[in-house]
């Protein structure tokens, strides 16, 4: 592909428009082409820009309950956090900056105003839950207008269990974009209610933990507390090892499945890499399903 056809197609690349084969040949294409590559992050700035100049809400609308969202503060946690909601779930989530700092920030993101509301309960305990290792089964969450790759993405988040990790790679062929991983990363990165769609869970292929948009030891801490030996992963990413098979069941795991910690000792056998894993006769886990890994 050249030049000429790949930027063309770069905005639609963003938002996820591309059939899969187009997908592939611009991702190819901005893999050898640095200029095109910098057109994309070009076009990602761009579009954030545009979104940011939604006209200001008038006082006497923005004072309205019709059309304004709620927002509160929940201190019941470590960090506290802004969470803004509407009638439909919560809509945004942040933990930084003061109250106006988290206006504009809706605004920005929804183009709405928000006015200061009580938190309904079942709400305030969803968020409680995410923030102190509890986990929630059903997030209740309103992700307004989204692009098609957006609502997959952090809907697929929300499919990976409390205690467990996944990669970002595991995350593209779980929504059946498996060249797709930049643009995965990519909304991870910008997700907009963040412990509550668990985006922390998400980790490099090689392992580790990772970076977080909060930092690092914000992230270790909530893998902590919902259960991840983050010690060993940091290790396991060290030696390489990248998957957990058992002896008795032939059956590989990622190493946080709760079937892989269940694997005595002397059954465990490690690799570190799927074709290994294969080579070696054993076959992935159905629940953590590996090898999208």
């Amino acid at each position: 592909m050249r030049c000429r056809a790949a930027l063309t197609k770069i905005d639609a690349l963003r938002t996820g428009e591309l059939k899969p084969a187009e997908q592939g040949a611009v991702q190819e294409h901005l893999r050898t082409c640095r200029s095109c590559d910098e057109s994309l992050g070009d076009v990602e700035r761009l579009a954030r820009a545009v979104k940011s100049l939604a006209p200001a809400v008038p006082r006497s609308l923005r004072e309205s309950n019709a059309i304004a969202d709620g927002f509160d503060r929940v201190t019941e946690t470590e960090p506290a956090v802004w969470v803004a909601f509407s009638d439909r779930g919560i809509r945004m989530i942040h933990p930084h900056g003061s109250e106006e700092e988290f206006r504009s920030r809706y605004a920005k993101r929804h183009g709405r105003a928000l006015n200061r509301k009580s938190l309904p309960k079942t709400l305030r305990d969803q968020v409680v839950a995410a923030l102190t290792g509890g986990g929630t089964q059903r997030a209740t969450v309103d992700f307004g207008e989204i692009s098609k790759l957006e609502e997959e993405v952090l809907k697929a988040l929300l499919r990976v269990p409390l205690g467990e990790v996944r990669s970002y790679s595991w995350l593209a062929q779980e929504i059946g974009r498996p060249k797709a991983v930049r643009a995965v990363a990519n909304v991870v990165a910008r997700n907009f209610v963040p412990f509550l769609v668990p985006c922390h869970r998400i980790v490099p292929a090689q392992g580790g933990v990772g970076q977080y948009g909060f930092g690092g030891d914000a992230k270790r801490q909530l893998l902590a507390r919902e259960g991840v030996d983050v010690d060993q992963l940091e290790r396991l990413a060290r030696e390489q090892i990248r998957f957990i098979g058992s002896r008795t069941t032939g059956v590989v795991c990622v190493p946080t499945c709760r079937d892989a910690r269940r694997i005595r000792d002397k059954n465990r056998v490690v690799f570190h890499g799927t074709r290994e894993a294969v080579k070696g006769g054993f076959r992935p886990c159905r629940r953590c399903r590996p090898f999208a890994a």
